[in-house]
């Protein structure tokens, strides 16, 4: 189970990874909340310098090369047309060797989890001491981070599913202040007991690449750990908190 589990984790990685870059290379994470939202998928077309339309190994060929980047291309409406491949710059070259991105996610799964101890907004303590024996799920996210407001809804549904459950712990953890995190969520509720002011809890989990989530075993190991946006989160989620249950 444990090396199916991370055969899985690595496919999901490379799709994630891909993602990822078109964040990057689109400067995603720093963009207004309100900005549309652009990932990568296997219905995703994408073209080479060419025009031509290229595969996820043909992509990864290209993008392992140093030499190409890639750009959305949107419609009147701001919807993802298909992803054009072209030539970096040297300036993007730099940048580039400059980036860290996020650890393998395969890296982790099986492995103990690190202690930890924080409080909510509303006061209510969450560590590992009060919730031995139970699953955990953590979501880790921050406030001008399309990806991660773009899953919120799923990750709802996933509280929903699950609140009444005395087995299963919710935390959804941020680095960023309280103030700002109580004018998100009047826009963008999150039913996660969320934590605030929370970067060396992030710092502990290893959490470079947002949103990551995160499923904790009745033993203290991670289930799962998904970096980086990912389609149907909401779906891997419940599955890894159904099968960690067991």
């Amino acid at each position: 189970m444990l090396n199916y589990l991370k055969k899985t984790a690595m496919k999901r990685s490379l799709l994630i990874a891909f993602t990822l870059l078109l964040f990057l290379s689109s400067n995603a994470y720093s963009q207004d909340p309100t900005d549309p939202n652009f990932t990568i998928d296997e219905t995703t077309l994408i073209k080479d310098e060419s025009g031509n339309k290229i595969d996820v190994f043909q992509l990864m060929k290209l993008m392992e090369s140093g030499e190409w980047t890639m750009e959305p291309v949107l419609d009147k409406d701001g919807n993802l047309l298909h992803v054009q491949m072209r030539k970096t710059t040297e300036d993007e070259k730099k940048k580039m060797g400059q980036r860290t991105f996020f650890p393998d996610s395969s890296d982790f799964i099986g492995t103990l989890a690190p202690e930890y101890e924080m409080t909510d907004i509303n006061g209510n303590e969450i560590s590992s001491k009060n919730s031995e024996g139970k699953v955990v799920v953590l979501n880790f996210w921050f406030v001008s981070c399309k990806p991660c407001i773009a899953e919120i809804p799923e990750l709802n549904e996933v509280y929903e599913t699950y609140k009444n459950n005395s087995e299963v712990i919710f935390a959804s953890i941020t680095f960023d202040t309280k103030e700002k995190v109580d004018v998100f969520l009047e826009k963008h509720p999150l039913q996660y007991p969320v934590v605030s002011d929370a970067k060396e809890i992030c710092n502990l989990f290893n959490t470079t690449t947002y949103p990551t989530n995160v499923v904790i075993d009745k033993n203290g190991y991670f289930y799962d750990y998904i970096s980086g946006g990912f389609p149907k989160i909401g779906h891997q989620i419940s599955n890894s908190i159904r099968k960690a249950l067991e």
